[in-house]
């Protein structure tokens, strides 16, 4: 079988990427690094439709986990504790104690004008999550190419999937 590149030309640029898809969520999509092709991959779980959106059979893969929102909740928290002016801080705390905390989140960081510092502090919070799987799940880049100690990924089989 021939080897595939990586469409990732640094070992940053994969952690990046991987971690936007960790903090993707999407109830119907199941998110898979594929080793063989060097890919992520976005799956619809009730998509039948057997096209180049699916691993092949017998590539070897590994399911992406998702960054809770949580999780991404209590980064925000943490973004608010890390500001000093105290006329900022109230307005993005009742952001965070409304119906939709997370877009009203980021009007309040906008209209206080510290959107970008929020999302330089989720980038860096973001890529250190996918470090810490990539770490978790002995996944790494390497020579130009997504590699695995084997212990966490599987194989791709649709016997297992119907």
């Amino acid at each position: 079988m021939e080897e595939k590149n990586s469409p990732y030309s640094t070992r940053e640029s994969f952690i990046s990427e991987l971690a936007v898809a960790m903090s993707v969520y999407n109830i119907c999509e199941d998110q898979y690094l594929n080793l063989t092709q060097q890919n992520l991959l976005f799956v619809q779980r009730e998509n039948t439709v057997w096209d180049e959106k699916w691993p092949a059979e017998g590539d070897e893969v590994i399911l992406v986990d998702r960054i809770s929102s949580r999780e991404a909740f209590d980064q925000m928290v943490e973004f608010i504790d890390s500001i000093e002016d105290e006329n900022i801080t109230p307005k993005l705390y009742r952001a965070l104690n409304v119906r939709h905390p997370f877009g009203a989140f980021r009007y309040a960081a906008e209209r206080a004008g510290v959107i970008h510092q929020w999302y330089q502090w989720l980038d860096r919070w973001q890529n250190e999550q996918a470090k810490e799987w990539m770490h978790e799940n002995g996944i790494d880049f390497k020579d130009g190419k997504i590699v695995a100690d084997g212990k966490h990924t599987f194989v791709w089989s649709w016997k297992r999937r119907h």
